[in-house]
């Protein structure tokens, strides 16, 4: 059955609404930066603050498993943009450290309760993988372009700006909210008629058909992609402070950063073209591969073309990588349970990652990011594994 043009503005609506939910992850290097020169904190203090946010929002993307199909889609989703915007400006005028911290966990459990809300109105719509796929492109581009636009927004107002400029894709998932479905996630399911099985699989009340493997490269699959994330996160958020340890102005680190998000659209694309023309394994190896080797390229302390490179290397390879995991947790549990946890220590891993990031910084040198990167694939890449040897000797 065709989507209706009904359909198409609630996909678009419910895509606006997951990408305010993640706004931040984008503009962590420049939250990160901001906070250290405009507010004074440490490495350390500004790792934290970032990591308390995505901490809040993975505590109530969690916590959304038991309250999601009870609510009331528009009205929600409009008390929550209402949220977020109006305490990111709030943040302007915290008054110390302490208060800012309660204020980002806060909108961190509003992202989050979003983003559950965004991705459960994606899932239920009649083509959920495409309307997936559109939405990490159209979120990567959106990303992309406001990065390059954010040394506006620090020159012109400093770390404020960057709350503003969060607080305005509220305001615009806002103007399109009147298109959110205005009744439950299980209503919209039933009427969009995705609630029947698809084809192939066994009717509702049957068990699924869950592929067996040992009790052992399973937990080193969750521990592998908490781990990796940790790596990610870290790196991530400190990529504006290298770029102007390396004597990048602001403008040319923006460019860079822009570009590799760009990339990440293209590393997602591949994956998708791909699927499993070359099975996982090769995939995901090649995407840890290139992670390192865009750490190698930056301890090199490198110049703005290369310096830009490597950024593309790390999203592309992260974005590269990241569906090939969620894969091997769906080819594992047909349940969809330990995709779930898989998403939530991905989020887990990019909280912790600043913490840790924040703690190895010594002085002005942010080199021992790097490392804590480099471990942290490295550590991944071991713990993948026994995963791939499993599945290999499991299909004989």
């Amino acid at each position: 059955m065709p989507a209706t043009r009904e359909d198409v503005r609630a996909v678009l609506a419910s895509m606006l609404l997951a990408k305010t939910a993640v706004a931040t992850f984008a503009i962590a290097p420049f939250l990160v930066g901001g906070y250290i020169d405009h507010l004074g904190l440490s490495a350390a203090a500004a790792g934290r603050a970032l990591s308390f946010e995505i901490f809040g929002l993975a505590v109530a993307n969690a916590s959304a498993f038991f309250w999601i199909h009870k609510l009331a889609c528009r009205r929600w989703a409009i008390r929550l943009l209402l949220l977020i915007a109006a305490t990111n400006l709030l943040c302007i005028a915290a008054p110390g450290i302490a208060v800012l911290l309660l204020l980002r966990g806060a909108i961190g459990l509003f992202e989050g309760a979003l983003l559950a809300l965004g991705f459960g109105l994606l899932g239920v719509t009649r083509r959920p993988n495409r309307n997936f796929g559109c939405y990490f492109a159209l979120s990567l581009s959106i990303g992309a372009i406001n990065v390059r636009i954010l040394p506006l927004f620090l020159e012109t107002a400093g770390v404020a700006g960057l709350f503003v400029n969060l607080s305005l894709y509220a305001v615009l998932a806002l103007l399109f909210s009147v298109w959110v479905p205005g009744d439950t996630i299980a209503s919209c399911g039933d009427r969009a008629g995705v609630r029947q099985p698809p084809k192939g699989q066994p009717p509702k009340g049957q068990p699924q058909k869950a592929l067996t493997i040992a009790a052992i490269p399973l937990a080193l699959l969750i521990v592998a992609n908490y781990v990796y994330f940790v790596g990610q996160g870290g790196v991530w958020s400190f990529l504006e402070r290298l770029g102007l340890q390396y004597a990048i102005d602001l403008g040319g680190i923006a460019s860079a950063l822009s570009l590799s998000l760009f990339a990440g659209v293209a590393g997602a694309a591949l994956a998708g073209w791909l699927d499993l023309r070359l099975g996982r394994a090769f995939p995901l190896l090649a995407a840890v591969s290139l992670a390192a080797v865009s750490i190698g390229i930056l301890f090199t302390a490198p110049g703005y073309a290369a310096f830009a490179i490597a950024a593309c290397l790390f999203n592309f390879g992260n974005n590269f990588g990241h569906p090939y995991v969620l894969g091997f947790a769906a080819e594992i549990d047909a349940s969809s349970r330990l995709t779930v946890l898989c998403g939530a220590l991905h989020t887990a891993g990019q909280a912790s990652g600043p913490i840790l990031a924040g703690f190895i910084v010594t002085a002005a040198d942010y080199s021992n990011v790097l490392w804590l990167g480099w471990l942290a694939f490295g550590a991944a890449l071991i713990l993948f594994l026994p995963l791939i040897v499993s599945l290999r000797t499991h299909r004989g």
